[in-house]
This record gives structure tokens, sequence and C-alpha cells, in this order.
């Protein structure tokens, strides 16, 4: 906010720069495309889309369903605030697994969608990857085998083309599983909830 507030245009302008090229020498993740497909701006388009894509997907089927409202109900509370005891119910339901769940499948997703990564991204998953995978309730031998693929993948310097399919590769499979294994709503706990959705319908 205090850089919105002193100058909005400068700092959209910079933060959303979509004119940037990134050096394909350096990428980690793209080593497998040709350098003129990772240069084109139609490639950086599609990564974009498909950015916006996989987090509509996990915002419409994951990341609301603790709320267990419909959408026009949702826009109804953020205009007026809920009753009690829906908030209770809410708050009864976003636990700190589903927060951090859904804050590291969000990273995950921009990764995986990023137009280049660098060897320092490695920094934002290698710790995050072991819980995503547990998450996913893959079978704990291939939990094991996919985070062994990331560890080793990422510690290719410089980077070359199965290295950089592997890094894809891992984080594809992540996201997928975290989307498959975290098909359950999560559970509530000493409240009756449909009594309350009745009562505030």
């Amino acid at each position: 906010m205090p850089f919105l507030r002193r100058n909005w245009r400068g700092y959209l302008s910079r933060a959303f720069d979509f004119s940037r090229q990134f050096e394909y020498k350096w990428t980690v993740n793209w080593k497998f495309l040709s350098e003129e497909t990772f240069l084109s701006k139609g490639f950086s388009i599609l990564l974009l889309a498909c950015h916006v894509a996989f987090l509509g997907l996990f915002i419409a089927t994951r990341w609301f369903r603790p709320i267990n409202r419909t959408p026009r109900a949702i826009l109804q509370n953020i205009i007026t605030d809920p009753s009690e005891e829906v908030q209770k119910l809410i708050l009864r339901r976003v636990t700190p697994e589903f927060i951090l769940t859904t804050i590291l499948t969000s990273n995950a997703i921009g990764m995986l969608f990023a137009r280049s990564l660098h060897y320092q991204f490695f920094s934002w998953i290698a710790w995050a990857t072991p819980l995503l995978l547990w998450r996913s309730k893959l079978n704990p031998f291939l939990q094991y085998f996919i985070w062994f693929g990331q560890e080793m993948a990422w510690n290719i310097y410089p980077s070359n083309e199965l290295s950089s399919r592997i890094v894809f590769g891992v984080l594809a499979a992540t996201v997928f599983q975290v989307w498959l294994g975290t098909d359950e709503p999560p559970p509530v706990y000493g409240v009756d909830e449909e009594v309350i959705v009745k009562k505030n319908e």
C-alpha cells in the first residue's frame, strides 16, 4: 500500500513488467525448449494464461471449499458480515494445515508457470515439497522418489535438458497430486453444519 499511495503507476509498471526478457542460459525450468520458443511472446502469454487458469481451478474446486457456500453467498458475505455461527463454522474448517497447504500450492503453481526459474528459487520449494507431497496422499515411496528427483535436478549446474524436464515434471506432478489429494473438504469438529446452513439460507 505505501508504494501504491506514493507512485501507483511506477509500482504496477515495474511489478508487472511483461516486456522483460530473461536469459536462456540461466533458466533452470525451460532448458528443454529451444531458445527461440523460450524468448517468444506467445510462450510468455501461454504461461500467464495457464497460471491464471490453474489458480482459478484451485480457487473454485479447493480453496473455497472450507467456506462451503455458493459464490453468490460468498460475495454477499463480503458486502455484509456473515452471522457469528457461520464465522465460527468457517474458522473451524480453515485450519493452519489448510492455510499452509493453500499458500504452498499457490507458490508451486507460480513456479510451475514461471517464465524462468533460477537457482535461488529452489529455496522456495526445497522445504515445501515434502509437505505438499504428504498432502497429496501419494504412496510414501513415490513421495520420496519425486522429492529425490527434485533434489537431483536442482543440484545440476548448469541446467541441461534432462534436469529441466525433471524440474518441470516434479512441479507438475506435485501440483496435480495436491489437487487430487485435497479433494475431500476438511472436517468440521463440534458444529452441526446442516443446522447452521439452513438457519442462514
